[in-house]
């Protein structure tokens, strides 16, 4: 049995890929006019809350990456 990836989904993360190195490339000049406003005391509260999230974000990775070793959905491929 073949599996085939859906062409719609396949489209969908050539042009996702393709956005996001134009977003990279493009933004690398613009600088952060928003971090730049921000007192001493909000950075502080900025930089815990994008650790938190982090932390979150990568336990969300490590809990697929599991979940696809345990569950194998796609062993049929």
């Amino acid at each position: 049995m073949n599996c085939k990836i859906s062409i719609y989904l396949a489209y969908g993360m050539t042009i996702y890929l393709f956005a996001s190195i134009f977003y990279l490339l493009y933004t690398m000049n613009i600088g952060t006019p928003f971090n730049d406003s921000l007192t001493i005391e909000q950075r502080i509260i900025k930089k815990k809350s994008a650790s938190i999230r982090g932390k979150v974000f990568y336990s969300g990775i490590i809990i697929g990456i599991i979940g696809c070793v345990i569950l194998r959905p796609f062993k049929k491929c």
